[in-house]
């Protein structure tokens, strides 16, 4: 299910914020000048860094829907709508 890489709009489509994407996930290669973000490093940071940490979060605010709904509104740049989707891509992949 792995992709060789990902350019940012696709990345962006995903959930990211495209002008925290260095800060995330690294320096991206340049291939035609277009920005590339190699598919194994992305697969790894949301494996190893982001769904533990999304885990957290979810464990921590799960059972407060009122604060669910807070996040969902408050335009954050790793909200729900993004974490779950995250979170769904890691466990389709482990499985």
């Amino acid at each position: 299910m792995s992709k060789d890489f990902y350019t940012a709009p696709e990345l962006a489509d995903l959930g990211y914020v495209s002008e925290r994407l260095t800060t995330v996930i690294g320096e991206p290669d340049s291939v035609d000048g277009e920005f590339r973000w190699d598919g194994d490093t992305v697969d790894a940071v949301e494996r190893d860094i982001l769904a533990p940490a999304a885990r957290i979060m979810f464990d921590a605010f799960a059972p407060e829907w009122n604060t669910r709904i807070q996040m969902n509104g408050s335009n954050l740049a790793l909200g729900w709508p993004q974490m779950e989707q995250m979170l769904a891509r890691v466990t389709m992949r482990e499985s």
